[in-house]
């Protein structure tokens, strides 16, 4: 209840005692310091969306007036400058950007792979008199060329991974604002006076009343509580989240 001290026991009459935690902490302290974090942390995702959306929107129109060029020089000479199909063209590139940016791996986009016009079985790069930088990587090579148009895609989905990521923050506002601040609160008392992890069984048993399958999933959204999988599964608190919750009440 709010107001009333938490006190978490280690074992039958005996109280957890941890360096680097109190082991009674005001609840009420607690639920209002989630409340006011919640609600920051709500409103930087809401305004880092917004502001990315926007890029992602700026990027998408620098993509599409791209697409339309590139027609006009590709196609003019078959449909004329002037044709209506070219900005056809353009719109239909953009949703098979969000396809394809859906379906390809960053780590597959980010993985290059050259071969070099010379012996040496690295790149060189190197300067010619009245030429400039230069390199020994041969520009037609199948592999030099497929990394060629790994690039080119990686900047092309720019702008649907802005889109994603910013309607993503929105998301996690949304969730952040529905968080209940007094049973996530009184888990993360819990955590906070616990000397390590505390298995989710733990966590039930001396929080009381909180309905474990509410207030886990919401715990996701807090930074700095770590779900652990090993067995017994459970949940602690991160250093940083710890120094942040022992200033409480300062």
């Amino acid at each position: 209840m709010a107001g009333d001290l938490l006190r978490v026991q280690s074992g039958p009459g005996n109280f957890c005692e941890n360096p680097l935690a109190e082991t009674i902490m005001d609840q009420f302290l607690v639920t209002e310091w989630l409340r006011q974090r919640a609600r920051r942390q709500a409103m930087l995702n809401l305004l880092g969306g917004i502001l990315i959306l926007l890029g992602g929107a700026v990027v998408l129109a620098l993509t599409w007036l791209l697409t339309y060029v590139v027609s006009l020089f590709a196609l003019g000479g078959w449909f004329g400058f002037t044709s209506w199909i070219h900005t056809i063209l353009a719109w239909s590139f953009l949703p098979l950007l969000f396809w394809g940016n859906a379906r390809t791996s960053r780590e597959y986009l980010s993985q290059y792979s050259v071969t070099v016009g010379t012996s040496f079985q690295r790149v060189v790069n190197f300067h010619l008199i009245g030429v400039g930088m230069v390199s020994n990587f041969n520009p037609l090579a199948p592999d030099t060329m497929h990394t060629g148009v790994k690039i080119i895609t990686d900047w092309l989905y720019a702008g649907p991974r802005l889109v994603v990521g910013g309607f993503g923050m929105l998301r996690k506002a949304k969730h952040i604002r529905q968080l209940d601040p007094q049973s996530c609160g009184a888990v993360l008392g819990a955590l906070f006076a616990a000397p390590g992890k505390l298995s989710f069984q733990e966590i039930v048993d001396r929080t009381g009343s909180i309905d474990p399958t509410q207030v886990f999933p919401q715990l996701h959204e807090i930074d700095g509580v770590l779900f652990l999988k090993a067995e017994p599964a459970g949940l602690t608190l991160s250093q940083e989240l710890r120094a942040e919750m022992r200033s409480i009440g300062q």
